[in-house]
C-alpha cells in the first residue's frame, strides 16, 4: 500500500526551492513542508526536529536542501525499502582493515553550480549499498524508525555535518544501517568546506573519539571520525580509477 511521502526543506532561496521542490512534478503528490529561514536563520537540525515533533502522518520523510532536485518517481523505490534503515542518494563508507582503512563512495548524484552549469555525474564505486554517512543534501527516514528510537538531529551541528552526525548516532547507539539508493537527482551546489565546516569537523571527531567504527564523510576527501585516527586512510584505487566518473553534462 502506498504511504505518505513528506518532503521537508529549510529555505532561504525561494526561487531555487520552487525549481527543485515546490514546482517539481516528481514532488507533486508529496506532503511538502518548508521552513522560511530568511529572517531567523535557525539551525537546520532545529527545523527538522520541529517537523519530527509535529508527529507527521506515517510514511517516509525526505529531508533535503532547497537546492536538491528529485528527477524521477521515487515511490516505487521507497515501497521496496526496509523502514528500519536510513537512506540517501550518495554516501561514504570506510572499510576497516588491519594495517590501513579504505574509503569508498556509494550512490549517485548530479552536482552543479546554482545555475546548473558545470554539471557532473558523481557515481560511486558501489551503486547502492551500506554507507557510514550521507551528505547533508538529502536523508530519507521512515516515521516509524524516528518514533521507535526517539531519533533527533543535533542542533549543535547547525549548518554542517548534521546528517553525518545523525547517521553515526543512529548506528553507534542502535545499530541502524545507512544505505544509498541509486536514483536520478541533482544538487545545485558545489559546497564549500570553510572555517565553519572545519570547526564542526573538530566537534564531530571529539564526539565520536571513542567509537570503534571509523566513519567516512563525503565532504572533504579522506575526512573521517571515530575508529583509530592514527591508522592510514586511503581512497580505494578502484573508486578513483574506474567507478567515480566526473562527467561534464551538455
Amino acid at each position: 500500500m502506498s504511504q505518505t511521502i513528506h518532503i521537508v526543506s529549510v529555505v532561504r532561496d525561494f526561487s531555487m526551492y520552487g525549481k527543485c521542490v515546490a514546482d517539481n512534478p516528481w514532488c507533486r503528490d508529496f506532503h511538502r513542508v518548508y521552513y522560511d529561514n530568511r529572517e531567523e536563520n535557525l539551525p537546520i537540525p532545529a527545523r527538522y526536529n520541529h517537523f519530527i515533533d509535529s508527529h507527521p502522518e506515517e510514511g517516509w520523510i525526505i529531508f533535503c536542501h532547497e537546492d536538491w532536485q528529485l528527477l524521477c518517481d521515487i515511490r516505487p523505490i521507497l515501497e521496496t525499502c526496509d523502514p528500519g534503515c536510513l537512506y540517501g542518494p550518495v554516501g561514504q563508507y570506510v572499510e576497516m582493515c588491519e594495517h590501513a582503512d579504505f574509503e569508498s563512495i556509494s550512490g549517485y548524484v548530479i552536482q552543479s553550480r546554482k545555475d546548473g552549469s558545470h554539471a557532473k555525474e558523481i557515481i560511486g564505486m558501489i551503486d547502492a549499498g551500506i554507507v557510514d554517512t550521507f551528505d547533508c543534501q538529502c536523508i530519507i527516514v521512515h516515521t516509524s524508525l524516528l518514533r521507535k528510537y526517539g531519533l533527533r538531529f543535533d542542533p549543535h551541528f547547525a549548518f554542517d555535518l548534521y546528517t553525518e552526525d545523525f547517521c553515526a548516532m543512529a548506528h553507534s547507539r542502535y545499530g541502524i544501517a545507512s544505505r544509498t539508493l541509486e536514483f536520478p537527482c541533482q544538487h545545485y551546489s558545489e559546497g564549500v568546506a570553510g572555517e565553519r565546516f572545519h570547526a564542526r569537523l573538530d566537534d564531530i571527531k571529539a564526539k565520536y573519539k571513542d567509537a570503534p567504527k571509523r566513519y567516512g564523510l563525503t565532504v572533504g576527501r579522506l575526512n573521517t571520525f571515530g575508529g583509530d585516527p592514527t591508522k592510514p586512510i586511503y581512497m580505494k584505487r578502484r573508486t578513483l580509477m574506474s567507478r567515480i566518473r566526473y562527467k561534464l553534462k551538455k
